[in-house]
């Protein structure tokens, strides 16, 4: 464990009184039970006690640079914190994220034709979609992808990309909140239902897409035309060129 991560995490456990908990009463620290995950961009631990147990967050050093806002995902987890589809928050600052731990497992490519869970996504994405947020400006996709092009050069295809996200900004359609990144390691399953975990790269966004993540292109082609769902597309597509582009820049300088 990097001497970064181990210093906030320590820090993080030993202020859980400033954890809000709601309802439930927290009687005893929680300890550091195991490491969940080391991913592309943070470190994840397992924390608790015999009350409760949650999950500490260690946010990755390079978030600016990945287009990462964690005022903006505390807020809208804030907004979106009453759902029973998204891990109740508990603590949130510039440097780690406490939330509640969501036992279960990552969806597998045959869950995403099964029925029963295609029904659980629709009903996730539309009681998020309902929850309106007020003082946050909806996404410019078109200034997104400069965000990630101005740190590279020579992108292969960024003509191409800007012109897709373009074509979306100059769309008319209606903000809702979106994920803009439901991959299978953000989704979590298990006997309750279905739970969308990793909010960093939220906000308000195209209603289309993080259907487009979830049923893929034929499953939308009737709540949009060829021209708007082809630059959806090729925009989903494009930002994660752009930031496995910008994540491998990072880690060699």
């Amino acid at each position: 464990m990097l001497h970064r991560t181990q210093h906030l995490l320590h820090n993080t456990i030993a202020n859980w009184q400033d954890w809000h908990f709601g309802p439930e009463e927290i009687r005893a620290p929680p300890t550091l039970i195991r490491r969940l995950t080391a991913g592309l961009t943070n470190e994840s631990f397992l924390v608790g006690n015999q009350d409760f147990q949650a999950v500490v967050r260690v946010n990755g050093h390079n978030g600016l640079s990945l287009g990462i806002d964690r005022q903006r995902e505390k807020m809208l987890l804030g907004a979106l914190n009453s759902l029973s589809c998204i891990p109740t928050l508990y603590y949130s600052d510039s440097n780690t994220l406490v939330t509640e731990y969501v036992d279960g497992r990552h969806p597998l490519k045959e869950d995403f034709a099964d029925g029963m869970i295609q029904n659980q996504f629709r009903n996730a994405l539309a009681a998020i979609q309902e929850i309106e947020v007020g003082h946050l400006e909806t996404r410019c996709y078109v200034d997104y992808i400069q965000l990630y092009s101005d740190q590279l050069s020579n992108f292969d295809d960024l003509s191409i990309i800007e012109a897709a996200a373009q074509e979306i900004d100059n769309a008319h359609w209606t903000p809702v909140i979106a994920h803009h990144d439901l991959i299978p390691a953000n989704i979590i399953l298990n006997s309750s239902g279905v739970f969308f975990i990793d909010w960093e790269y939220s906000h308000l966004g195209h209603p289309l897409i993080d259907y487009l993540a979830l049923f893929g292109a034929e499953a939308c082609s009737k709540k949009a035309d060829k021209r708007l769902l082809s630059a959806l597309i090729t925009l989903n597509f494009g930002i994660v060129k752009l930031w496995h582009a910008v994540q491998d820049k990072t880690f060699k300088t």
